[in-house]
């Protein structure tokens, strides 16, 4: 997939993070002062997290990444930087909006994949990443129910050998 130098300045590193159960409302109020987040918001699923950095520069990323790794409460975390993909302005998304992130592992080559998933209006934004998986992408509706349509969408593509998805909760935007 084909980006120029202002697409790859947009896209976004999102960090997935496990925190210790009595220490949420702690990191997410802490959250709150740190500049460079697009949003944060509690996940269902097997992580607790959902960090999505604005920042590109690489050095800013590993001094966003460095600070929410040392907060108390975060007992681990995952960061995915993107190499390929794209990225909707948030414009239509609103605050009380549902979100979901997929992390999907494919069969061949990524690019046909966020090609396929790009014609998709409800996926935000979707990237190939190194790692576990092979893509990530963030799925926005009006209710869980929307959302997890898409997400049923999204993994009919051919090519998708498994999904898993995190369903975000109270999303904060920044």
């Amino acid at each position: 997939m084909a980006q120029n130098r202002k697409e790859i300045e947009t896209n976004p590193t999102t960090i997935i993070a496990t925190v210790q159960p009595k220490a949420l409302s702690q990191v997410r109020e802490q959250l709150e002062d740190i500049e460079g987040i697009t949003y944060f918001s509690p996940l269902v699923g097997r992580f607790n997290l959902a960090i999505e950095l604005k920042a590109a520069e690489p050095e800013r990323v590993r001094e966003l990444v460095d600070k929410i790794r040392a907060m108390e409460g975060i007992t681990s975390t995952r960061t995915y930087t993107p190499h390929e993909g794209f990225a909707r302005e948030r414009n239509g998304t609103q605050a009380g909006d549902s979100l979901a992130l997929a992390m999907l592992q494919v069969k061949g080559k990524s690019d046909k994949i966020l090609k396929a998933l790009e014609q998709q209006p409800q996926v935000r934004n979707a990237f190939a990443i190194p790692g576990e998986f092979d893509i990530i992408a963030t799925i926005r509706g009006k209710n869980h129910e929307e959302v997890l349509t898409q997400v049923s969408k999204m993994a009919e593509v051919d090519g998708v050998r498994t999904s898993e998805t995190l369903l975000a909760y109270q999303p904060t935007w920044r």
